[in-house]
């Protein structure tokens, strides 16, 4: 078993306010596979210790010893979403019915989505702690490993992301949010379509920049992690919480340019909801939300 880094699905990391660092950014996974909208939901929950260890395989192996306090933690952590965090999500899910209701006010709008980050912030912290003190009783070469790792998905990372042309970026992003947005509503009209494509030429594109401060984040990590010192976590802790702070200001009004366009081209598109695409959103929201609630129940 190993561990290693994470991020932000392909390609949409960049486009959205940073929330923390590339360990911590695991649990976007269980976000990201409950928030899918996938008929599999409890499936995929219930096996969300196989998909993290997934995701981490590819990094520093762990001894028996280690793997067995990993997995306890995790358990512990996963213990912890199942009954503090789901039912925070079917309030969510409670609210986002009720949003299609009240004709998807903007301020409604806004207000979910900052629920949502919230919830990936307190997953995300609690991952951190997790893989901090998992991290305590790695060697140094394990430590080294997984900074080689880091830095050899960072080359693969600029070597993809910034061959691409312009035309070409634009394009993922669009097939990226017409495939997210599809999923909940189907096919989108094209008075939809037009208006997803409208949004997407009017962001910021953020690849380059999200690149660079991610290199300078993991340089900065691994001079914590080689040196080894006994304060290291408290170092790491420091690093992340003045991450935000420490952005390109092209980068930060990027970000918050972007958050914007992207909350206004979501609202406008279910403001254009056909009553079929009504029918799908809400059938799926309820089935989301009944299987959340059963889980948290479980």
């Amino acid at each position: 078993m190993k561990t290693g880094k994470v991020g932000l699905p392909a390609g949409l990391a960049q486009h959205r306010r940073p929330l923390g660092n590339c360990w911590a950014l695991i649990g976007c996974v269980l976000i990201a596979a409950i928030l899918s909208g996938c008929s599999a939901t409890q499936v995929i929950y219930n096996r969300a210790d196989i998909l993290i260890r997934w995701y981490l395989d590819d990094y520093v192996t762990f001894d028996p010893e280690q793997q067995a306090q990993f997995d306890a933690r995790l358990d512990a952590l996963l213990d912890w979403h199942r009954q503090e965090e789901l039912p925070e999500y079917v309030l969510l899910l409670d609210d986002a019915l009720l949003i299609l209701d009240n004709d998807v006010s903007l301020a409604a709008t806004r207000s979910m989505a900052e629920g949502i980050e919230s919830a990936a912030i307190r997953l995300q912290d609690r991952f951190l702690e997790l893989l901090l003190s998992t991290g305590e009783n790695l060697t140094s070469a394990q430590r080294a490993d997984f900074i080689d790792a880091l830095l050899e998905k960072q080359e693969a990372f600029e070597t993809d992301r910034l061959a691409r042309s312009d035309a070409e970026y634009r394009d993922d992003l669009g097939q990226r949010f017409d495939k997210q947005l599809g999923r909940y509503l189907g096919r989108l009209t094209d008075e939809q379509a037009r208006r997803l494509q409208e949004g997407v030429a009017g962001m910021t594109r953020l690849d380059h920049f999200w690149l660079q401060d991610r290199r300078v984040w993991i340089l900065a990590l691994s001079n914590i992690l080689l040196a080894d010192e006994p304060d290291w976590a408290d170092q790491v802790r420091a690093l992340i919480a003045g991450r935000d702070e420490a952005l390109l200001p092209d980068y930060r009004q990027g970000i918050e340019h972007n958050g914007e366009v992207i909350l206004q081209l979501s609202r406008d598109v279910l403001l254009m909801r056909t009553e079929k695409q009504d029918k799908k959103l809400r059938a799926r929201l309820i089935a989301l939300r009944d299987d959340l609630a059963a889980l948290s129940d479980a």
